[in-house]
């Protein structure tokens, strides 16, 4: 794991001064703590990796700003891109159980984490509702973005983008409908299980549906109710 630790550490959390506290899984972890885990700044440069499959996991990780995706390798070598974590997302979480983490994480662009010690996780959910209650919800994502990967096979192409882009907005604690899409086309496709070229005709679709606008990695929902119908 390639990471430069940045920014104050236990004596002075950097999660009581964060902008992003009130909707974070970090800041919910040292509240009210007279003695507050050391949580960690890091920052991974794009192509670096938070971890890899195989990897003992003894952190879970939250993203600060910049983007994660989740892989394994196939047979022929190539990703196949399970997920990806971006700003205030949690990544690390298959390692919570078995203490191993079944996928790689990679950076996709210059990306800023924090670092949440695995042990502080497990005894901050006996000792703080708050707590184990944002885990919670955290773990229920996971659990819901698996059972979409289970039935992606009977999903139309317009129906897994539709169902991404849902899944971002619901993502975000401030449901906005403005949200950033930092992967490339190439990545997003391997997720979906579709071709690049059939990830651009959808998002042309919706376009012209004035379901959505997107520019570079900017994608703004125009119609959230037309998406869901799609979806």
């Amino acid at each position: 794991m390639s990471m430069n630790s940045s920014g104050p550490t236990a004596a002075t959390s950097p999660c009581r001064d964060c902008a992003r506290g009130a909707h974070c899984l970090g800041a919910a972890l040292v509240e009210g703590c007279a003695n507050p885990p050391t949580v960690t700044r890091t920052v991974i440069d794009k192509g670096e990796h938070l971890f890899r499959s195989g990897d003992a996991g003894d952190s879970l990780y939250v993203v600060r700003s910049g983007a994660i995706k989740t892989y394994v390798d196939s047979a022929e070598g190539e990703e196949q891109i399970r997920s990806f974590a971006l700003a205030n997302d949690v990544a690390g979480l298959d390692a919570v159980c078995g203490g191993v983490h079944r996928t790689g994480a990679k950076a996709i662009s210059r990306t800023w984490i924090c670092r949440l010690p695995l042990n502080a996780v497990r005894t901050r959910m006996a000792e703080s509702v708050r707590f184990r209650d944002r885990l919670l919800i955290a773990l229920d994502r996971e659990f819901s973005r698996l059972h979409r990967l289970l039935d992606r096979e009977r999903y139309t192409a317009d129906r897994r983008v539709a169902s991404f882009l849902l899944s971002r907005i619901e993502a975000d604690a401030t449901h906005s409908a403005a949200i950033e899409l930092p992967m490339s086309r190439t990545d997003l496709a391997r997720h979906l299980d579709l071709a690049t070229e059939t990830v651009s005709r959808v998002f042309t679709r919706l376009q012209g549906r004035e379901i959505l606008r997107s520019r570079g990695t900017r994608c703004e929902i125009l119609n959230t109710e037309a998406l869901r119908t799609v979806a």
